[in-house]
């Protein structure tokens, strides 16, 4: 995963904003019809392209305070390393295969980290020996933390896919009682951990940061969006929205 920086965190927020105030200055332009007043859906769009900026800026920036206190307390651990140790018990399997003059499975090969992620390859692996690496991946779980998994699509197989069904009959089942969310693509498999869910203190230490900046943002876009006629209640309702919004965020779990 590419780390973020709060430079990065700057421009993702001007761009966000930029392109929700101009999706509700066209939304406001055509909801008031085409006679409406040009300059008040402009106005409404700045005060929601800032809102947007604004929240994700303070969203953002906490969320990569958290991240960066996080590294700052834990120590580097090389999952390569590691999982390779773990699994080079299967590198005597994978040399008795037939194919392995050709094509072996090994550790150091099939092990790897690609665009920031955990890589295991079980092409060149038979069907006994990818479900031991399932299980031993499975056994540590804690250790491996968030991991892809490439099984391929079976196009080499003689009949139909192997590795690819038995992977998902091994993992599907059991992923919810493991905290591991299940992200399938065409030809690989990655196991993210949900990670745990906040405790009480840190939610409220949460919610009581972001909350006062939500609300107020959301008050101020849906009071202009309601018009004079309702402003009050424009902004009662961005206030509530604001609140419930803010519970939901603070609500994220640390992810790995």
């Amino acid at each position: 995963m590419v780390e973020v920086t709060f430079r990065d965190l700057l421009s993702i927020s001007i761009v966000m904003g930029i392109m929700s105030g101009t999706m509700a200055t066209m939304l406001r332009y055509f909801s008031a019809g085409m006679d409406g007043d040009p300059l008040a859906s402009v106005k409404f769009g700045a005060y929601f392209g800032a809102g947007v900026t604004s929240l994700t800026l303070i969203y953002g920036g906490w969320r990569l305070l958290e991240l960066k206190r996080g590294r700052g307390t834990r120590t580097h651990v090389d999952k390569v390393a590691n999982l390779r140790e773990l699994l080079t018990p299967l590198d005597a399997h994978a040399a008795g295969l037939p194919w392995s003059s050709e094509k072996a499975w090994r550790t150091s090969t099939h092990i790897r980290q690609e665009r920031g992620t955990l890589t295991l390859d079980l092409h060149d692996m038979d069907l006994q020996g990818a479900r031991r690496i399932l299980d031993l991946i499975i056994e540590n779980r804690p250790m491996i933390g968030r991991i892809r998994i490439i099984t391929g699509r079976g196009k080499n197989s003689p009949d139909r896919p192997v590795l690819r069904p038995m992977v998902n009959e091994r993992l599907t089942p059991i992923a919810k009682a493991l905290d591991w969310q299940i992200v399938a693509k065409l030809g690989s498999i990655t196991l993210r951990p949900l990670g745990k869910r906040p405790t009480v203190k840190v939610w409220l230490v949460r919610f009581l940061f972001l909350v006062g900046p939500f609300s107020i943002a959301l008050a101020l876009s849906f009071e202009e969006l309601a018009g004079s006629g309702a402003r009050e209640q424009g902004r009662i309702f961005g206030t509530a929205a604001g609140v419930v919004l803010t519970g939901l965020l603070a609500s994220y779990r640390n992810r790995v």
